[in-house]
């Protein structure tokens, strides 16, 4: 039995584009005996609100009529396609099952994922019932997304299966995606199922999807691995599966690295934009952001500025103008420092009598933002925005200034992993200039300003920020681990003072677990707990 295992990147919401890819890769694929295509492939995932729209589903059930109508010109072939279907007032996430014009069956998704950013209850029914179709000697069944557990595996192999397709859209997260992987092939082997799990590629708004497919035999061993973070297709033949794959065991800055290239680069032509302006303050965060970027869409298409201000080290510009040589970037210097000096000239009488303080430092970084943005909307790009996880968490950025722009690329990123995708990114040779990785980070916004004058030490910050993010844990367990309360209950109150500045954040590219923006929803006008 031949399976060709299509790891597609569609677009959500161009059902007919979507469709005519299908029909290229059945063409190109019609000896096999099984193509199977991703969890919601028609529609894109996460299709969101457009499911609340008629004549959106009634375009869908088209597309699927016509999909139907095209299988009958390869009757040997069955597909395997994800799309929502809908049965009277009831919509749910399907798996058509198709062959020789034939709709055999259609398994709806039993177990709805609760994401936050595309919660699945939301728009769909779960699925009660088991799908087992005869395909070549062989029983096949299918489950949908993450549903695939040991309960569900044993009904399956219960109700007849032995191979079990996953089409599958599940966002990357870094740090997960190894156990989940390494679950599925558990479950082949405890089972005795072969099990073929095809997921969905691509970026698509915040989420990343790796692909990642993978089929294992009923003992478990790894017959096909598809690459991550690329459009790609195999046919692997189950009674002569050839020799096994070796894995491909990257560290986690390489694969955050992977995803945010390939995040942003969709980002961009799915919204039909060609380049990119960003702000080179000669730091690390930018010269990563920049990395990122002229990987995603070409250095050509990277219009970097650097935009010194009274406060800014000579340094900083050299660095910066390093990085966009490196690079072969356009890059061009825009100072703020004259521009600066008008703006506290004019607020001068209100500011009579007062200390300088955040103000006037935020004064220059909402300059550097409105420069920015004056530039895209006379030339056209998109700024990115350098602020990462750590400095949002905290609200160590400005509002209208260095969060200004469409996407915030490393949004998600601890400091800590902005260093290591740093020390990534010059693995072969020096682009980031080795002043720049070595300096104490500083916004530059006052004389001899650092990081850690207003924060703690990073790696500090970032071990408390995931304890109380990521895991979830209380303050006070999160003191248990040997950390100072002080430190802890700071750390806390800040996050949650600056909820309001995230609720105003650009766009994130999302790596990590849980999310901010849409997938963590805390209330501002409230008493907080801590």
């Amino acid at each position: 039995m031949r399976i060709y295992l299509a790891q597609e990147n569609p677009v959500v919401g161009d059902l007919w584009g979507n469709l005519a890819r299908l029909r290229q890769v059945v063409q190109d694929n019609g000896a096999c005996d099984l193509i199977v295509f991703p969890e919601l492939y028609l529609t894109g995932y996460p299709p969101c609100d457009l499911l609340l729209r008629g004549e959106f589903l009634e375009a869908v059930r088209e597309a699927a009529r016509q999909l139907q109508e095209f299988s009958a010109q390869h009757p040997s072939v069955t597909l395997v396609m994800g799309t929502p279907w809908q049965e009277r007032e009831q919509l749910f996430s399907a798996a058509l099952v198709v062959r020789g014009g034939v709709l055999l069956g259609i398994q709806y998704k039993r177990r709805l994922t609760p994401f936050r950013f595309f919660p699945e209850a939301r728009y769909f029914h779960p699925g009660q019932e088991h799908l087992v179709v005869p395909l070549a000697g062989r029983a096949l069944a299918v489950a949908l997304g993450l549903e695939l557990d040991g309960q569900l595996a044993r009904e399956l192999k219960d109700a007849g299966a032995d191979l079990v397709v996953n089409p599958r859209a599940v966002p990357f997260r870094v740090g997960e995606e190894k156990e989940r992987l390494d679950s599925l092939a558990g479950l082949a082997s405890s089972n005795g199922l072969t099990v073929a799990a095809v997921g969905q590629v691509g970026g698509n708004d915040g989420l990343i999807f790796p692909g990642a497919s993978r089929v294992w035999d009923s003992q478990g061993r790894l017959l096909a691995a598809l690459p991550r973070f690329q459009k790609a297709g195999q046919i692997v033949d189950l009674s002569s599966p050839g020799e096994p794959p070796g894995e491909d065991l990257e560290e986690d800055a390489a694969l955050v690295y992977q995803a945010l290239v390939l995040g942003l680069r969709d980002y961009a032509a799915k919204c039909g934009m060609k380049r990119v302006i960003i702000g080179l303050s000669g730091g690390i965060d930018s010269a990563v952001a920049a990395c990122i970027a002229a990987e995603a869409l070409g250095p050509q298409q990277v219009w970097g500025l650097t935009q010194p201000g009274p406060y800014s080290a000579p340094e900083s510009a050299r660095d910066a103008q390093a990085l966009a040589r490196n690079l072969g970037l356009r890059f061009d210097v825009l100072p703020i420092t004259g521009l600066y000096q008008s703006m506290l000239t004019a607020l001068g009488e209100h500011f009579a009598g007062t200390e300088m303080n955040v103000a006037e430092e935020n004064i220059q970084a909402r300059l550097r933002g409105s420069l920015l943005m004056a530039l895209s909307n006379k030339f056209g790009g998109l700024v990115l925005s350098n602020s990462n996880k750590s400095e949002l968490a905290v609200g160590y950025c400005t509002l209208y200034g260095d969060m200004c722009g469409g996407l915030a690329v490393l949004a998600d990123v601890y400091k800590t992993m902005v260093y290591q995708l740093a020390e990534y990114i010059n693995r072969e040779r020096e682009i980031i200039p080795w002043n720049t990785i070595k300096r104490p980070p500083s916004a530059e916004l006052r004389p001899n300003q650092r990081d850690e004058d207003s924060l703690p030490p990073y790696a500090v910050l970032d071990a408390i920020l995931a304890a109380y993010l990521d895991e979830g844990l209380s303050p006070r367990e999160i003191m248990a681990r040997g950390y100072a309360e002080e430190t802890v209950r700071w750390v806390v109150k800040t996050v949650e003072a600056s909820e309001y500045k995230r609720r105003q954040a650009a766009l994130m590219l999302r790596v990590t677990t849980p999310l901010f923006g849409s997938e963590r929803r805390m209330p501002l006008a409230a008493v907080k707990m801590l």
